[in-house]
C-alpha cells in the first residue's frame, strides 16, 4: 500500500495532470474566440478562409490583420497571463501568504516605475535592456518590503500586505509625478500604465516566451522542495531544505516574470493575485493539484485564461471600436476585484 501513494504525489497523479489539460483546452478555445474580435470586422470565417488560401475577403488583408494584429496581441494575452499567474502561485508559496502577489508586494509598481523613469529621461533602450530595468525595479521594490514586513512576523501576516501596499502607493505616486514632469517623453505611457496587450508587432511576445519558459523550469526544479516548505521552515529545515536559498530564488524567478510581463504589456492588475488564488481553490478539491510541479503551471493556465477572457468579453459586449480605447487592465481589474469578493 505505500508502494504507489508516493510515485503518483510526486508525479502529481492524473487527476492533476487532467486538470492541467481541461484548463490549456480552455485557454486554446478562447484564444480563438479571443482571435475573432477586433476592429476590422473580420471574423472566425475569413480567418478561417485565408488560412485555407484565401487572402483577402470583402477587401480586407486577412493576412496582415492576422499576422499584424490579432495574433501579436492573443500571444501578449498569453504570456503576461501565464507570467503573472506563476509569479502569483511562487510568491504566495514562499511568504504563505494568500494575499501575496506581484501587485501587493509592489513587484508590478517597481517596474513599472523604472521603466517610467528610462522614458522620462528620453533613453532608448532595445527590449531586453527594458526587461533588465523592470526586473532591478521590481526586485529592489520587494526586497524592500521583505525587509520592511520583517522575517518573523511579516512574511505569512497581514504586515507583510500594508508594507506592500505602502511601497506601490509610493511608487505608484513617484510614477505619476514622472509622467506629469515629463509628459513629451512620457506619451503614452497613461494607458500603457493601466495594461494593455496592443503591440506594434508579434516579435516583442516571441522574445519574451523563451524567456518565461526557462524561468518557469527554474520554479518547477524547485518544486519539491517547496512542497516540504508547506510543512514549516523548521521542518523544512530538519528535512535538508535550504531555506533561505529557495526562498531567494523563488523571488527572483517570481520578478522576472513580472518584469517580462510588465515591459510587455504595462501594469496589469489582480491577474498575479486571482490566478493562483483559484488555483488552489481548485487544488482544494483535486489534491494532486497543490503539488508545485503541477500547481504552477496551473496558476499560469489561468492567468492566460482570464486576461484573453477579459480582452475578448470586453471587445463583444463594449464592441471593438470601444474597446480600443479601453485598457486591458481595466477590465481584468474589474473581472479580478468580482472574483476576489466573491472569494
Amino acid at each position: 500500500m505505500t508502494g504507489p501513494a508516493p510515485r503518483t504525489e510526486r508525479g502529481g497523479g492524473p487527476a492533476g495532470v487532467a486538470v492541467l489539460a481541461v484548463l490549456a483546452l480552455a485557454t486554446v478555445l478562447v484564444g480563438l474566440w479571443h482571435l475573432t474580435q477586433g476592429t476590422s470586422g473580420v471574423g472566425f470565417g475569413d480567418l478561417l478562409g485565408h488560412l485555407l488560401g484565401e487572402q483577402h475577403t470583402g477587401g480586407a488583408p486577412v493576412g496582415e490583420i492576422f499576422t499584424g494584429s490579432r495574433l501579436p496581441r492573443l500571444f501578449a494575452g498569453v504570456a503576461v497571463g501565464f507570467g503573472l499567474g506563476c509569479a502569483g502561485a511562487l510568491l504566495q508559496s514562499v511568504t504563505r501568504n494568500a494575499l501575496a502577489s506581484p501587485d501587493t508586494l509592489a513587484v508590478t509598481a517597481g517596474a513599472y516605475f523604472t521603466l517610467t523613469l528610462v522614458a522620462a529621461f528620453g533613453l532608448t533602450v532595445p527590449l531586453w535592456a527594458s526587461g533588465a530595468a523592470a526586473f532591478a525595479g521590481g526586485l529592489v521594490a520587494a526586497a524592500l518590503v521583505l525587509l520592511l514586513a520583517g522575517r518573523a512576523a511579516g512574511t505569512t501576516g497581514t504586515r507583510l500586505v500594508l508594507a506592500g501596499s505602502a511601497i506601490a502607493m509610493a511608487l505608484d505616486a513617484a510614477t505619476g509625478m514622472l509622467l506629469i514632469l515629463f509628459n513629451q517623453n512620457t506619451t503614452g505611457l497613461f494607458a500603457w500604465g493601466s495594461g494593455s496587450l496592443a503591440q506594434l508587432n508579434i516579435d516583442a511576445s516571441l522574445r519574451a516566451f523563451p524567456l518565461i519558459a526557462a524561468v518557469v523550469c527554474v520554479a518547477l526544479a524547485l518544486s519539491r522542495r517547496l512542497d516540504v516548505m508547506n510543512l514549516g521552515d523548521d521542518a523544512a529545515s530538519t528535512l535538508g531544505v535550504p531555506i533561505r536559498t529557495t526562498r531567494v530564488v523563488a523571488v527572483v524567478c517570481a520578478v522576472l516574470l513580472t518584469g517580462t510581463a510588465v515591459t510587455l504589456a504595462g501594469p496589469i492588475s489582480f491577474v498575479g493575485l486571482g490566478a493562483p488564488v483559484l488555483a488552489r481553490l481548485i487544488a482544494g478539491r483535486v489534491h494532486a493539484l497543490s503539488r508545485h510541479l503541477l500547481l504552477v503551471p496551473a496558476a499560469g493556465l489561468l492567468g492566460a485564461l482570464l486576461i484573453l477572457l477579459a480582452d475578448a468579453v470586453l471587445r463583444a459586449v463594449q464592441g471593438a471600436d470601444g474597446a480600443a480605447a479601453i485598457p486591458t487592465g481595466v477590465p481584468t481589474a474589474l473581472l479580478g476585484a468580482v472574483v476576489i469578493v466573491v472569494l
